[in-house]
C-alpha cells in the first residue's frame, strides 16, 4: 500500500522527552524539538500507512516524528528513545512480518536493553479468523513493558476491518502527547479548539471515493471456469468492470469482495437456532430482519475464538469453556467448522434470541483476492482467479463464503461490491530492466499473470520466469494458451511447470527450483527479485527451503550461511510473498 517516506534520524540527535509526572512549562522552542520515533513491522503495507498518518497527527503536536520501516531500524538506537510508537501487523498464526522478523527477535533476545526511560503505545493489526489474532502486537507491548517502558496509551487491537480502531488510538495516542507538548489550540473546522489537528484515516487527501466502508458496485463481465472436465479443482476467472468508479490498482494489488452468504446456511442456522427469521434485530448499528443479517451482514462460514467466547458467555456450555481454556483443541476445532456446528454442538438451557445470536456473530468481513489483470491492459477492468472451496465436514456440506458467492451466486450482468486493497510490498521492480522469477502454484499464479501483462505493456526489458504447479496438464493448466503466448513474443523468457499428479512421483514446484538449481543462482546472482504467491502453510515454506538448498549448493556455502542469504533476500525485498 502506498506511504510516505521519511529519513531515519539518528538516535544520538533525539532530545529526551519527560514522563508526564515530570511534566514542566517548556518553551516554544523547546516544545518543537520533541523527537519521536514511530517504527512500523507491515505485510502489505497497512501499517506503514498507520505509521504515516500518526506521523502526521504527531507532527501537528509539534513534535518530529521518524517514520521507521523494522528492517531498517539500527537496533542499537533503542535504548537512546524516549517516545516510542509501534504500529505491527501479525502475519498468520502469530508470527512477525518477515520484515520486521529481526527486529522482533532482538527485542525478545537477550540483548534487548532496559528502557526505563522509553514511553511506549503499539498499534496491532490482525484477523480474529487466525486464533493467535495480533499476537505479534501483543509480544511487542508485552515485552516494551517487561523492558522497563511505561506505556503512554494502551494498545489497540484491530481486525480486517481496521480503520475505526486505528483511528481510535491515533486518537488516544496525541491526546496524552498534548499533554507531554502542549501546543496552541488547533482550530477545528466547526472553530472547536481540540488541541490537535486530526487527519482521520478515513479523509486521506486523495482517498478514492469508493473504498471499505463505501465499497463499489462492479458488473461481472465475463466468468469463465478454467478447469478442464474431470479436474479435481474448480477455478473460475472473474472479470469485473471498474467504469465510472475511480478506482485504479497496480499490479501486485489485491481486489477485496463483499459476499453474502448462501440461502442454504441461512436455512441452516435458522433450524438449529429454532429463530424466526422475520424478527427486526439491531446488526452493525442498523436495524434488519434477522433473516436479513444472517443472508447479508453475519459471518456463519468461519468461526473465530471471539464469537465461541461470546456464545459461551450466554451459553455458559461446560464442553465449550473447557474448549476455550485448551489452545490446541480449539484450533483443532476451529478448522472446517461453523456457525451451524457451534450451536449444534454446543446447546443451552437458555432461549437464545435473534437480536442476542446477533450480537454474538461477527460482521461479514471482505476476502481479498491478488488481482490477475494489468489496468494498463485491460482499463476499467479487475480480473480475478478464484479457486472455489467446496468440502464435506461432520456429514454437513460447506464452501467458503467468497468463492462459492463468485463461483454460484452472481452472474454475468449482476455486480459485486468490491474496493481496492494496495499491496505495497508485492510489487513489480521498479526498475524495468530488473529479471523476475515468479512461483504460483494453483490460483497464486493470478498476480503474474498481472505482472507479465504489465512489463508487457510497459516495454520492460527485465526478463521473467514462472514457475507453475497444479495436479493435472490436461485440466488444470491455469491460461496455458496465454502464457505460450508470451513465450512465442518473448514476454515470457522461461516457464517450468510441475504436474504434480502426472507421474508416479509427485513433483511440486519446489522441485522444479531444485533442477533448475544454477539457473535460479544465476539469476538472483544478476539482481533479480523472487515472489512466492500461494499457499502459506506448506508451499511457501517447502519454496523457502528449496531457495535455500539452490544458495547452498551454488555457492557452495554452509547451511546456515544460505539461510541468511535468503534471509536478507527477505529483508531487502528481493525475495516477496503473497501467501494466504
Amino acid at each position: 500500500m502506498s506511504g510516505y517516506f521519511y529519513g531515519l534520524a539518528t538516535a544520538k540527535n533525539q532530545a529526551a522527552a519527560p514522563h508526564t509526572s515530570d511534566i514542566v512549562h517548556r518553551t516554544a522552542e523547546q516544545r518543537t524539538s520533541e523527537k519521536i520515533t514511530i517504527l512500523y513491522g507491515s505485510q502489505t503495507g497497512n501499517s506503514k500507512k498507520i505509521a504515516n498518518l500518526a506521523a502526521d497527527r504527531t507532527r501537528a503536536l509539534g513534535f518530529a516524528p521518524t517514520v521507521v520501516d523494522m528492517s531498517e531500524y539500527p537496533t542499537k538506537s533503542l535504548k537512546s528513545e524516549k517516545l516510542l510508537l509501534v504500529v505491527i501487523a501479525t502475519y498468520g498464526e502469530g508470527e512477525p512480518p518477515s520484515a520486521a522478523e529481526e527486529f522482533y527477535n532482538f527485542l525478545h533476545g537477550s540483548r534487548a536493553p532496559k528502557l526505563p526511560d522509553v514511553q511506549f503505545s503499539v498499534l496491532a493489526l490482525g484477523d480474529k479468523s487466525y486464533l493467535q489474532y495480533c499476537q505479534t502486537g501483543v509480544d511487542f507491548d508485552k515485552k516494551l513493558e517487561q523492558l522497563g517502558a511505561k506505556r503512554l496509551a494502551d494498545r489497540i487491537d484491530c481486525d480486517v476491518d481496521w480503520h475505526d480502531d486505528a483511528d481510535r488510538w491515533l486518537d488516544s495516542v496525541v491526546e496524552k502527547l498534548a499533554v507531554l507538548n502542549p501546543q496552541p489550540q488547533a482550530v477545528g473546522s466547526n472553530g472547536s479548539s481540540n488541541g490537535f489537528v486530526k487527519t482521520a484515516i478515513s479523509t486521506v487527501a486523495a482517498a478514492p471515493k469508493f473504498d471499505r466502508k463505501n465499497p463499489f458496485a462492479a458488473e461481472v463481465l465475463e466468468k469463465i471456469q478454467l478447469n478442464g472436465r474431470g479436474s479435481i479443482k474448480e477455478t473460475w476467472h472473474v472479470e469485473l468492470s471498474l467504469e465510472g468508479s475511480g478506482l485504479t490498482y497496480e499490479a501486485g494489488d489485491a481486489l477485496a469482495v463483499v459476499p453474502t452468504n448462501s440461502e442454504r446456511i441461512v436455512a441452516e442456522v435458522l433450524k438449529a437456532g429454532n429463530f424466526d427469521p422475520s424478527v427486526k434485530v439491531n446488526f452493525d448499528k442498523q436495524n434488519a430482519s434477522f433473516g436479513d443479517v444472517l443472508l447479508e451482514k453475519a459471518e456463519l462460514t468461519t468461526l473465530t475464538r471471539d464469537v465461541l467466547q461470546r456464545y459461551f458467555d450466554f451459553s455458559k456450555n461446560e464442553k465449550l469453556k473447557s474448549l476455550l481454556a485448551d489452545p490446541k483443541a480449539l484450533q483443532t476445532y476451529i478448522y472446517g467448522r461453523d456457525v451451524v456446528d457451534m450451536l449444534a454442538d454446543f446447546p443451552t438451557a437458555e432461549e437464545l434470541t435473534p437480536q442476542y445470536f446477533s450480537e454474538i456473530l461477527r460482521k461479514m468481513p471482505s476476502r481479498a483476492y491478488s488481482i490477475a489483470s494489468s489496468l494498463t491492459a485491460h482499463p476499467d477492468e479487475v480480473h480475478l482467479t478464484v479457486g472455489a472451496l467446496r468440502y464435506k465436514f461432520g456429514g454437513r456440506r460447506k464452501e467458503g463464503v467468497a468463492s462459492s458467492f463468485l463461483a454460484d451466486r452472481v452472474s454475468v450482468g449482476e455486480k459485486v461490491s468490491v474496493f481496492v486493497e494496495q499491496n505495497e510490498y508485492f510489487k513489480l521492480p521498479k526498475d524495468d530492466a530488473t529479471d523476475i522469477i515468479m512461483v504460483g502454484p494453483g490460483t497464486g499464479v493470478a498476480p503474474f499473470r498481472a505482472f507479465v501483462e504489465e512489463r508487457a505493456e510497459v516495454g520492460a526489458s527485465g526478463k521473467n520466469w514462472l514457475v507453475f504447479g497444479n495436479p493435472h496438464f490436461t485440466t488444470d493448466f491455469l491460461y496455458q494458451t496465454e502464457w505460450q503466448q508470451h513465450l512465442k513474443k518473448g514476454i515470457l523468457s522461461r516457464l517450468d511447470v510441475a504436474f504434480s499428479r502426472d507421474q508416479a512421483d509427485k513433483i511440486y514446484v519446489q522441485h522444479r527450483l531444485l533442477q533448475k538449481s544454477k539457473q535460479i543462482y544465476d539469476w538472483l546472482q544478476n539482481g533479480a527479485t523472487f515472489y512466492v504467491c500461494g499457499d502459506k502453510n506448506r508451499m511457501a515454506h517447502d519454496v523457502e527451503r528449496a531457495l535455500t538448498q539452490v544458495v547452498e549448493r551454488e555457492a557452495g556455502i554452509s547451511a546456515e550461511k544460505a539461510v541468511e542469504f535468503v534471509k536478507n533476500l527477505k529483508k531487502t525485498r528481493r525475495y516477496l510473498e503473497d501467501v494466504y
